[in-house]
């Protein structure tokens, strides 16, 4: 998997869309998939801004930060980080991850000098998502066609109702036999005046 994007992170964000729709279901998947593709622009748009892309060079102090609170609130954050180190270490880029306790919030810390590499990185990621989201899809069906899942109820609803019917009635009637005849002792408080 990792020949289809040339470095780890593609298949590690296969895998990690593959884990998260085996918990949360296909639909949940697609939904942050198009989260994390939001968040990989958003991060590229801000990567280039730090960079100074298209403004006047002027006296840039060596390192940026990068504010991660749109990823902190996708799924799984630290898979997400995983796969955004994958792809900076593919492009040669050190980083550091910087929490910030006061406010929550956590950065990618990243020489200025990098900020092309990681706006690409980025952009790259964006691109994709999709087609990471579209393997891993794939891969669940492709399991589930060959091992049918064992958890699902093949009876009808009607079925299913009649045996929780009869089962309630069991318990019912195994609870009015059990019952103990004996009263035990009530406590009342007793007050003096």
């Amino acid at each position: 998997m990792a020949s289809d994007y040339g470095d780890e992170a593609g298949s590690k964000m296969i895998d990690d869309f593959m884990r998260f729709a085996e918990r949360m279901g296909e639909r949940a998947m697609y939904t942050r998939a198009a989260q994390m593709q939001k968040a990989f622009q958003n991060a590229t748009r801000s990567a280039q801004e730090i960079a100074g892309v298209g403004s006047d060079e002027h006296e840039q102090p060596e390192w940026a930060k990068l504010d991660m609170q749109e990823f902190q609130g996708i799924g799984d954050y630290d898979g997400i980080k995983g796969i955004i180190e994958d792809r900076l270490a593919a492009h040669g880029v050190s980083s550091a991850w910087f929490p910030d306790p006061e406010t929550g919030k956590e950065y990618l810390l990243f020489r200025i000098a990098d900020a092309k590499e990681v706006w690409q990185s980025f952009a790259e990621l964006a691109r994709e998502t999709d087609d990471a989201c579209a393997k891993a899809a794939e891969k669940i069906r492709e399991q589930h066609e060959k091992e049918p899942s064992r958890d699902r109820d093949d009876r009808t609803l009607d079925e299913r109702a009649e045996d929780a019917r009869e089962a309630s009635a069991a318990l019912e009637a195994e609870r009015s036999t059990t019952k103990a005849l004996s009263k035990e002792p009530r406590f009342q408080e007793m007050r003096a005046k």
